[in-house]
């Protein structure tokens, strides 16, 4: 898309223009400035442009104007990108490239003209491209709010699931408990059912009789104040054309107020987008204690997690499997008739399931099969699909325009954080952390509101998951909008492929032959979701074809033995393959001199060339986990590592950081490093760690001999001795040990940690009960984890010496695989504490709930039958004195919000 290829080659342009006089690089700076500058003002139209409502003469000509901007500028990078690539290669940049450089320059400024004249074309248009757009945003939102009166015929919908959500909604809206006017939230995504449980209950007899008015008005995206008053009016049978013609806002606001005062009221205000809407809201309804009913239906989470605004409201889940099957049933053969057979129905839940229980789809498949034989074989065609349906943005079925409408009232830059979601494969967990660093690492985003880009990118995930596109799936320990994992329902997912697919934004790579169309030399990025395609002979001469590739993802199934990457991709900023195994390290990477992200999974020596990755800012590297290592000697990356600069983040299984030498080197120092996993004990020297000034979160793995316990002690002794780790940082955010082989370990030295770390998570480390007290005096810890064996002995009691200082400022605990049988807790100690996590603690024969805050919410899975009885008999008889909110878990599933290293 146009507006991510300007702000890739923006960066790029800032990035050369930040370049040390002394560079070996040599670019025409000041026509650099002056590309930056046209491009600055693309970008702002790009960002104001309107999405398009129809597919009327002036939104194709945009779209192909968005698409003669893109080319002009890719091929621009393109040229700027290899001109630096060739200065790399040739290893001078002195005056005997001077020839070159002068080529370079006269293309350079025929790009320039072409750019210049797009800004042109614009500054000329811009009044009447801005009275276009607004005529635009009031014809849709006039269409949009005629449309949101018709009433299906007045047929009543039935409802499959969501029976709990119909009753609380009903309960709330005829009980007596909210004496005063009282709002309710419905919040969804684009067709999970939040209009039809509402009209459920808006349409119910005892609803229209319990209040004196009953309103519906649907709002939109393009919401106007005076429409939806005339809307209110009019079903108040307020009928004067010359009050509609000539009213203010505010006159309408008062006209409306004065006829619901007084009287018991239900609006129900659809579909709504504005989530300051509130304050317009007590303007026009009154706020009195009459049992008067506000409910708002939005895709918009952002209602939810503003600070005390919505403190009522229903979240419409999907459906699970049992509903979407009876869902799909009901479509396909109570409206045609005739009986499911056994086989048909075997097929038909597979259907359904792939479905993922949003009501809009199953009921667009349900169409499909209505036109189908009843048949095997052709229901087995649709269920052997990847998806069951395919989605496109010119469908115009209800799926497609809502799922449309959601995609194109994004921001641009939100949907290109979107787009570059579904490069991973279906059903795909995505880790935020990842997900931040490759849009980083992308160039695709640039900083915004006083944030970094790494910041940037995390508060543009949050922002897709307000607007329900993006869906929540594992969360993080601890604080506000804290997802960790998230995923994309298949139907946003099929139908951003196909909008990436249109926008050469992406191509997937999947099977053989079909991978290669023509027209894939435009491509920007390749995901690969099917490797081995990767190591074909006949795929290598079709990749040479995408020389102005700058992504190379492989997220096919891990693979046992090791492919052959070939790698013509000399623009190349991001390789991530972790899931394919190399022979040894792909050498040929240290050639592409733009990489700034790069994750593979090798056991081969890393070369001391990797130092020519000037530019690398992400580094991940693994080792086959069927290597085993023939001693406990440490296997070091190459001291060059030291000379990596802008890295920010190392991932390194199996690898130490070697001593920086010589030590008076003032250069081999990594200050843009913020976080290193994975390293073994060895790489936490002080030596080491004083080149690392800025770290914030490190991650620690000693893997020892079954026969060698002497070492694994020492090992975990490596923080220990003095001040050695608290020393070197006063401000610190999460540390991370785990002890491969807990069973053969017992260390009693624990590591002195920074005062201000918040968060420290344990595992196998052994340490004894009575040496807690070192974390538990820390005054900023907020998380802490132990797993495995990460403390041991029978009995933890603190102590009553200053039991003040104790945990106080500790907000989540979890205690996992630990042999406690006695937790002796004092009445002052955890008093901050709301989320206690106890798995699998099989001797442990009681918690001590009620020292802890009112408020805590407990999960407890695969303790003793003791602490089960306890609980359940605590629960019971105290249930109104605490807010305990007890989770029995019997699969395993929830997450305790850890963060894992890369992959």
């Amino acid at each position: 898309m146009a507006f991510a290829a300007v702000v890739s080659l923006k960066q790029t342009i800032e990035r050369i223009l930040l370049l040390p006089p002394k560079s070996k690089i040599l670019l025409p700076n000041t026509e650099m400035k002056l590309i930056s500058d046209e491009l600055c003002y693309l970008q702002s139209f790009l960002e104001a442009i309107s999405p398009p409502q129809s597919s009327s003469s002036s939104s194709k000509s945009v779209e192909a104007f968005e698409r003669q901007i893109k080319d002009v500028v890719h091929k621009l990078e393109d040229l700027i990108d290899f001109h630096i690539s060739d200065q790399f290669l040739s290893g001078s940049g002195s005056a005997a490239d001077d020839g070159l450089t002068f080529v370079f320059s006269q293309q350079l400024l025929e790009f320039r003209q072409e750019v210049s004249s797009f800004t042109k074309i614009l500054k000329t248009k811009e009044e009447c491209d801005i009275n276009r757009q607004n005529q635009q945003q009031s014809d849709s939102s006039a269409s949009e709010t005629t449309l949101s009166r018709i009433d299906n015929g007045g047929k009543k919908k039935k409802i499959v699931g969501l029976g709990k959500e119909l009753r609380k909604l009903r309960h709330w809206v005829l009980s007596d408990t909210y004496g005063r006017c009282s709002m309710m939230l419905i919040v969804g995504m684009a067709g999970i059912g939040k209009t039809i449980v509402v009209k459920q209950v808006y349409d119910d007899p005892e609803v229209k009789n319990h209040f004196d008015r009953c309103l519906y008005v649907t709002l939109g995206p393009h919401y106007q104040l005076k429409e939806t008053l005339l809307l209110l009016l009019d079903q108040l049978k307020v009928d004067n054309e010359d009050l509609r013609e000539d009213s203010s806002e505010d006159s309408l606001s008062k006209l409306v107020y004065q006829i619901l005062l007084g009287k018991r009221y239900l609006v129900v205000l659809d579909d709504v987008w504005n989530t300051h809407i509130r304050e317009e809201i007590k303007h026009y309804l009154p706020d009195e204690v009459n049992q008067s009913r506000i409910i708002i239906t939005s895709r918009m989470r952002d209602f939810i997690e503003r600070d005390g605004i919505y403190g009522l409201f229903i979240e419409i889940p999907l459906l699970n499997d049992v509903e979407s099957w009876n869902l799909l049933r009901d479509l396909v053969f109570t409206t045609s008739g005739g009986s499911c057979s056994p086989q048909l129905e075997k097929i038909g839940k597979e259907i359904a399931k792939k479905c993922e229980g949003l009501p809009l789809a199953i009921i667009e498949v349900g169409k499909l099969l209505r036109k189908k034989e009843k048949t095997v074989e052709e229901w087995q065609f649709i269920a052997d699909k990847e998806d069951p349906l395919t989605i496109k943005s010119d469908d115009n079925t209800p799926l497609s325009n809502a799922l449309l409408m959601s995609y194109t009232m994004l921001p641009q830059y939100l949907k290109v954080c979107f787009l570059y979601m579904s490069v991973f494969p279906k059903g795909y967990e995505i880790s935020r952390s990842k997900l931040t660093k490759l849009l980083v690492a992308e160039g695709i985003l640039e900083p915004q509101k006083n944030k970094n880009l790494e910041e940037t990118a995390d508060e543009c995930l949050n922002e897709l998951i307000s607007h329900s596109v993006v869906m929540k799936k594992k969360q993080r320990s601890r604080g506000k909008r804290t997802t960790k994992t998230c995923k994309l329902h298949f139907t946003f997912r099929n139908l951003c492929v196909n909008e990436a697919k249109s926008e050469n934004f992406f191509h997937v790579i999947n099977k053989y032959p079909d991978s290669f169309p023509e027209g894939i030399d435009s491509q920007r990025r390749l995901c690969a979701h099917n490797n081995i395609v990767l190591g074909f002979e006949q795929a290598h001469i079709w990749m040479e074809s995408v020389s102005g590739a700058r992504s190379l993802l492989c997220y096919g199934p891990k693979q046992q033995y090791p492919i052959r990457l070939y790698l013509p991709f000399r623009l190349l900023k991001v390789l991530d393959a972790v899931s394919m195994r190399f022979y040894e390290f792909p050498h040929q990477v240290v050639e592409l001199f733009h990489l700034r992200y790069l994750a593979v999974t090798s056991n081969g020596e890393i070369p001391a060339s990797i130092s020519r990755l000037s530019n690398l800012e992400v580094l991940i590297i693994h080792q086959h986990h069927r290597i085993i290592k023939s001693s406990n000697s440490p296997v070091y990356l190459p001291v060059e590592i030291w000379k990596l600069h802008k890295l920010k983040h190392l991932v390194c299984m199996g690898f130490d950081l070697p001593d920086p030498s010589p030590a008076n080197d003032d250069s081999l120092i990594l200050e843009k490093l913020l976080t290193i996993s994975g390293v073994g004990a060895h790489s936490c020297t002080k030596r080491v760690l004083t080149r690392i000034p800025n770290l914030t979160k490190l991650g620690v793995r000693i893997e020892t001999k079954d026969d060698d316990e002497t070492t694994a002690v020492e090992a975990l002794s490596f923080l220990g001795g003095g001040d050695r780790f608290a020393s070197v940082y006063e401000e610190f955010e999460s540390f991370k040990c785990v002890v491969i082989n807990p069973s053969l370990v017992r260390c009693r030295v624990i590591p002195n940690f920074p005062a201000n770390i918040s968060k420290i998570s344990l595992s196998g480390c052994g340490f004894p009960w009575e040496n807690m007290r070192v974390i538990a005096e820390l005054p900023n810890l907020r998380v802490l984890k132990l797993r495995w064996c990460a403390f041991s002995g029978p009995e933890w009691e603190m102590r009553r010496e200053n039991p003040y200082a104790l945990f106080n400022g500790l907000e989540f605990l979890l205690m996992e695989d630990l042999d406690i049988q006695q937790w002796r807790v004092g009445s002052e100690q955890f008093p901050n504490m709301n989320r206690l996590i106890i798995r699998h603690c099989y001797k442990l024969t009681a918690i001590p709930i009620f020292q802890f805050h009112y408020s805590l919410k407990m999960e407890v899975d695969g303790c003793s039958p003791l602490v089960t009885q306890q609980l359940i008999s605590e629960k019971k008889l105290h249930w109104a004195f605490f807010d305990l909110r007890i989770k029995f878990s019997v699969d395993g599933d929830d997450d305790d919000g850890d963060e894992k290293p890369e992959s």
